[in-house]
This record gives structure tokens, sequence and C-alpha cells, in this order.
């Protein structure tokens, strides 16, 4: 098996956990492609049969990214805070997953992932994907933001805020949580839009159908988008951004029978 270990440098126990991982891979006489912070892009997987990520979530978030939906499988080992994602957050559960790891012996937990694209006087000028969200949020100032949007064409509303949060449902413990929205199971099929800091009582999150296609109009400028946090992009007035379930997923390494309740439980417990 072809392995990659992309390791999060800034992460207290990075450097401990880096070394287990690689002697305990040694030990069995393979030598993983190493990738520090995020010194890496697409084609370096290209022959990867899975990669192997040491940080928290921000790290398969911006992993899952530069994958673009090549379907090489993602183990998470948090050594973070919450870590959704990651699937194993304990130092001694590592050399039980690198055996299960090499004998196949896991599932293939598939998450749906959103393509949001930017059209500028009628021309596509930017387009990417996200596992968590694409965020629409405010560059400087307290003035209020006004979007207008639409669902499979037809005006859906008007929301006044500072910005809006497109999740999915992987995503919905994110920032949509903070934000005061839904927590959705990951294999459901849909996603959430959500004012922050709506102007009006009556702007709340709503839920939609995934097969439904976004589209939201910049009443002006001052406003940037970014994918699972990355290097935002800046939005104009008349801009328009359509959003919609990608065809592309993120696949994670799951070994744990548990489910995503479980989890759910354990992470608020450690808030």
């Amino acid at each position: 098996m072809k392995l990659a270990l992309i390791v999060n440098q800034k992460k207290e126990d990075a450097e401990s956990f880096q070394n287990i991982i690689l002697q305990n891979l040694a030990e069995r006489k393979i030598h993983p492609e190493l990738f520090l912070n995020k010194n890496f892009q697409r084609d370096d997987f290209t022959n990867t049969d899975c990669i192997i990520t040491l940080g928290g979530d921000g790290t398969i978030l911006h992993t899952a990214g530069v994958l673009e939906g090549m379907e090489v499988p993602i183990l998470g080992i948090n050594t973070g805070h919450l870590g959704y994602l990651t699937e194993i957050r304990k130092r001694r559960e590592i050399d039980g997953a690198i055996t299960r790891l090499l004998a196949g012996d896991y599932v293939e937990d598939r998450r749906s992932m959103l393509r949001g694209k930017i059209v500028r006087e009628g021309k596509e000028i930017f387009s990417r994907l996200a596992l968590n969200e694409i965020l629409f949020s405010r560059v400087r100032g307290v003035s209020i933001h006004h979007f207008q949007v639409f669902c499979d064409g037809m005006e859906l509303v008007r929301y006044s805020s500072d910005g809006i949060i497109i999740s999915t449902p992987t995503g919905s413990t994110a920032y949509n949580l903070s934000a005061g929205g839904p927590i959705i199971s990951p294999e459901a099929q849909v996603y959430i839009m959500n004012p922050i800091c709506a102007h009006s009582f009556n702007n709340r999150a709503v839920v939609l159908d995934d097969r439904r296609v976004l589209e939201i109009i910049m009443e002006k400028g001052d406003q940037v988008l970014s994918f699972d946090g990355e290097e935002p992009v800046e939005l104009f007035s008349k801009d328009k951004i359509i959003i919609e379930k990608a065809k592309e997923e993120t696949v994670l390494v799951k070994f744990s029978g548990e489910s995503f309740l479980h989890t759910l439980r354990e992470k608020m417990a450690l808030v």
C-alpha cells in the first residue's frame, strides 16, 4: 500500500505523533511520502492508496480541497481540540488503526461536498469545492449587507445580515452550529443556508433538499467568499454566486461502528 502522511506542524503533539506513525510503518517496511503543513498539491497523490492526516479538522478540510474529489481515502488522526472529522483521537489507538488500515479493515465514509461558482458580468470567473461550508463574510465595517437568494430560479428570501453560511451536513457542526444553525446527520441529503447575525426576526436558517440550486446576488461589494476557511475571494456588486451539491465526494476512513449521535455526544461533552 502506498501511503502519504500530511503533518500540521502547528499542532502541539504533531512531532511526537509523527515519529510514532513513521516508526510503526517502518517496522512494517512501509515508508510513506511525507508532506508538512500545506506543502502539497493534487498531483502528489495520483498513485496514493490512502492519506493519513495528522492535525485536526482543518487539516482534513484543506486536504479535501486539494484533492478536489479525487477518491483517495483520508484517515484523520487528531492532535487538535474537537476533531469531528478525525477518526483517531488518542495516541494508544494509532497502532491498531494502522494495522486495520493496511489490512483493508475499514469502511469508506463518503461525505457530500458543495460547489460554488462566481459569475461576474455573465462569465464564470471562479469555482471551488467545500466539504464543510461556503461562507459569505464582511470585509470591514459594520454596515448591513443585503443578499437576494434564489432557489431553482425562484426568489426565496432577501437576507439583511452580516453574511451567510451555506453548510453541508458535515459542516453543520462547524461555523453553522456556532451561528445557531441546526445539526444535521452526515448522511442526510440536504444542505443548510444560515444567515449570520440577521437583522430581522424572520430571517432563520433554512434546510434545503440538496438537489436544489441556489443563486445569491450581491447587492453591493465589501464581501468575500471563502471555502472551508481557505483564502477568500473578493466579491463585487451584482456578482452572482451559484451553489449546488458537487458531483465529487470526500472519502474518510472509518473504523468504529459508532453512530453520528454517539460521536456528537462525546464531542459536546468536551466543549
